[in-house]
């Protein structure tokens, strides 16, 4: 897993996706801190397109999302999701983003989702650098049939709030790259 990580940061670096990150430092430094401020950039509701591509950069679907977050203890995030398919299906998901401080003051995350299509996403982060050393979450999950991995961030763009996931999954044998921008609405 970890060669997969260093490949698939070489890969997001030759794409040019890496951007600062404005919210991942807000935990402070070991042991300092609420866990869940982590997440504290995220509060609040995103909207925009979540698009999948293939291989040779094909885009295979624009998916129009609303993503809602709220802070409701030290260590977790409540998460809400309304995506819209292309078809006009729309699958909504009720969930978590927990943050806990281990022994050593690092941060142990975890993402779970569960979905009104029956998925049920469960992801498990890092906070980490980007290549210019400032910290963003790395999300991965490797079960049979599904290998994701990506990296969320907030940054200020033009002078707004804008919540980026950049990354890439394997479900069976198709890869697909993944890129999400969503602006601030509430």
């Amino acid at each position: 897993m970890r060669a997969f990580l260093r490949s698939f940061a070489l890969l997001l670096s030759a794409l040019g996706l890496y951007a600062a990150v404005v919210h991942a430092g807000s935990a402070g430094p070991p042991g300092t801190g609420r866990p869940v401020d982590v997440f504290a950039a995220l509060d609040g509701t995103w909207q925009g397109d979540f698009v999948g591509y293939d291989a040779t950069g094909r885009e295979l679907y624009r998916i129009k999302a609303r993503h809602s977050y709220r802070i409701i203890d030290d260590e977790r995030q409540e998460a809400t999701i309304e995506d819209t398919m292309p078809d006009g299906t729309v699958i909504t998901g009720q969930g978590y983003n927990i943050a806990k401080r281990e022994a050593d003051g690092s941060l142990s995350l975890l993402c779970v989702i569960e979905k009104s299509d029956g998925d049920r996403v469960e992801h498990r982060g890092t906070v980490s650098r980007a290549p210019d050393g400032v910290q963003q979450i790395v999300w991965s999950t490797d079960k049979p049939g599904r290998l994701e991995v990506f990296r969320e961030l907030v940054r200020r763009v033009a002078g707004r709030s804008v919540y980026t996931i950049d990354g890439f999954g394997r479900y069976g044998d198709s890869v697909t790259v993944m890129a999400g921008r969503y602006s601030k609405v509430e």
